[in-house]
């Protein structure tokens, strides 16, 4: 799909389509296929946009299809994520053939997290190991994941079919859908073809911490559901009008307004810097995706506070649609590291590395 093609995307059909089944595989917690088959449809598997001067949209994409559904846009992140990665560190023949594949509809992933007790490395050629947080393992074709090697941890693209899969672990308050199961990798060759990139090139900055920002566009997502439900509700048993519930819904509607700032804010950022980055500007962009990323969590939590009280008990209890909302972005903010995100913010300003006033250069 072309740049051209791309502004024609609604966003509202973006959410009904991640949206079209989110109760009930939420219920069975089974992988979301009818989304991801609207996604198809809209050209978001086979092309989404990954230019950096596309990056506003991106972000905006992600909320819409994370206020679908949560599940849905954490799986989505993972495959924008993976062709990202793929864009930036792969070889000219392993870009041009995973964007074949995702033309004709495969989706990738990100797999990074391992398993406590058996870290994913590579030996002679082969795997051993396991991943977890495996999100999206039902429905991938091929996830990008983090090997260890004796030079760092090294990037490979391996397809996921036909490996072992542990579900019983899973078992969380919220995001069921997202299938984040773990996956045994024991005994799978692993060829230099498969390999992306050098050692340590997953973890390189700016972009290491700076791709936050697409986990915290959908959480913008999450929370725009939210005050759409909450003020669904209000209106159907005529209480929209009360000044109380107004400010409350004055107050989630100026918190929502909040993440969407960030995320251009963020944009501009990713648009200027382009891919000339120096020292200054990489101190910079982090110390912004950290402020976002806390600034999205902190508005988001303000978020689920009024809806409950605006809502009351009825919104908690199955099936409202609060109650699977509720339960889904309380699970997905809790990322990796947040304290250490909001202590780089102020160690950055302190450092005289970035300014609440700061824009790229």
């Amino acid at each position: 799909m072309s740049h051209e093609a791309r502004q024609w995307i609604s966003y509202e059909a973006l959410t009904e389509a991640a949206g079209a089944e989110a109760a009930a595989r939420d219920r069975d917690g089974a992988f979301p296929a009818a989304a991801f088959d609207g996604l198809r449809r809209l050209g978001l598997i086979g092309a989404p946009p990954l230019r950096l001067d596309e990056a506003s949209q991106l972000f905006r994409i992600l909320a819409a299809v994370g206020r679908g559904d949560l599940s849905v846009g954490r799986i989505f992140e993972g495959h924008v994520n993976a062709l990202f990665l793929i864009d930036m560190f792969g070889r000219p023949e392993q870009r041009a053939h995973c964007r074949t594949l995702a033309a004709g509809g495969a989706l990738f992933g990100v797999w990074n997290t391992d398993a406590t007790d058996s870290a994913v490395a590579l030996d002679d050629g082969h795997l051993r190991g396991k991943k977890n947080f495996a999100s999206g393992v039902d429905g991938l074709s091929y996830a990008l994941i983090t090997v260890a090697t004796p030079r760092g941890r090294q990037m490979a693209v391996v397809a996921v079919g036909g490996r072992p899969v542990d579900r019983r672990w899973w078992r969380p308050l919220g995001m069921g859908a997202s299938g984040s199961h773990v996956v045994d990798f024991a005994g799978m060759p692993v060829s230099l073809a498969s390999l992306l990139g050098e050692p340590n090139d997953y973890v390189q900055e700016p972009w290491f911490s700076a791709g936050a920002v697409r986990f915290a566009a959908v959480h913008v997502g999450g929370m725009h559901a939210i005050l759409d439900t909450a003020v669904a509700h209000l209106r159907q048993f005529k209480r929209a009008a009360d000044p109380h519930q107004e400010q409350r819904i004055g107050l989630m509607a100026m918190e929502v307004a909040t993440g969407y700032a960030w995320l251009d804010h963020a944009a501009s950022w990713w648009v200027k810097i382009g891919s000339a980055i120096g020292d200054h500007d990489s101190a910079g962009i982090i110390a912004m995706t950290n402020s976002a990323r806390t600034a999205i969590e902190r508005a988001a939590l303000q978020v689920l506070e009024l809806a409950e009280r605006s809502v009351g008990a009825a919104g908690m209890i199955a099936p409202h649609p609060l109650e699977r909302l509720l339960r889904d972005l309380r699970t997905y903010l809790r990322q990796p590291n947040p304290d250490a995100a909001l202590a780089a913010v102020g160690g950055a300003v302190a450092a005289g590395l970035w300014s609440p006033a700061a824009t790229p250069r």
